[in-house]
């Protein structure tokens, strides 16, 4: 799809770009998620660094689990269905986990809703790029990021359109535009026994669950970027608020998130008005 910006038009004493507003209302969302991907994809845990430990079978079905859990329910949940989800995983990952996988987005999603891409060691950022191209030739794309043991709140598709749409038009090739939601919840689940789940509010700006990018599908991609740093260096807005993601805690984090001060508790929170409307997966947990 290709986009240009240079049909404005004045309204009630200002500018709104009517080619940029209809961009952002009917593009479809990209969702791009890591299922266990043997490569170089940002992850530092131990369990990135070795086949072995990555494909360790008892460990593919815990994140089957989550994903069952939280990432995908929470897709399926969405008030705006204008996306796609592309799962990057391994070649190299055992064959009854890849069929399992695509079983399992086949049981929650409907057909169409997501991509399944079985892909060789190299760079995630690689692999995100020819998907972009393949799937939208060319022009600027809406992505955003979701680990496949995160989730997100049930209106955060809807909500990136309702931010971005307030930030001025990309104007070439190279030009970038981002969302970063900073206030979500952390779910403990470390000890496993669902009586002792405990889940806690925190804020972390420019956090990479989440962070939404508009940039031209040939251009930089979010695997691509320094999540904390390349945001700032373009237009982009911090989105406060209610709690946008759930990011989980467990044993097999590919990524170093533990529960801290900055945490707050929420107590009873499988009865909390807000979590039940915007999180409705959470509480059967």
């Amino acid at each position: 799809m290709q986009t240009r910006y240079a049909c404005s038009e004045q309204i009630l004493g200002g500018f709104v770009d009517i080619a940029w507003h209809d961009f952002v209302a009917r593009q479809e969302v990209l969702v791009a998620m890591r299922f266990s991907y043997f490569g170089n994809s940002g992850w530092k845990s131990d369990f990135s660094k070795t086949k072995a430990m990555l494909f360790e079978k008892d460990r593919l079905i815990m994140r089957m689990g989550l994903l069952r859990s939280l990432p995908l329910p929470s897709l399926a949940a969405q008030t705006d269905q204008n996306f796609h989800l592309m799962v990057l995983c391994s070649y190299a990952m055992p064959e009854w986990a890849q069929t399992a996988l695509a079983e399992l987005c086949a049981e929650v999603l409907p057909e169409g809703k997501y991509t399944v891409a079985p892909r060789r060691y190299g760079f995630a950022h690689f692999h995100l790029s020819r998907f972009l191209v393949e799937r939208y030739q060319t022009g600027p794309a809406i992505q955003t990021v979701l680990d496949d043991d995160d989730g997100f709140s049930t209106d955060l598709i809807a909500s990136i359109r309702r931010e971005m749409v307030e930030l001025p038009p990309v104007a070439d090739a190279g030009d970038m535009r981002f969302i970063s939601f900073c206030r979500g919840y952390g779910l403990d689940l470390s000890r496993k026994d669902p009586a002792t789940f405990a889940l806690y509010r925190h804020r972390y700006p420019y956090i990479n669950l989440g962070l939404t990018m508009v940039a031209d599908v040939a251009g930089k991609n979010l695997f691509s970027i320094r999540h904390r740093k390349t945001p700032q260096q373009h237009p982009c807005r911090i989105v406060e608020g209610p709690p946008m993601f759930v990011r989980s805690v467990h044993e097999a984090n590919d990524s170093r998130v533990e529960v801290s001060e900055r945490w707050k508790p929420i107590a009873d929170w499988r009865c909390d008005p807000t979590v039940i409307e915007r999180f409705p997966y959470l509480p059967p947990l």
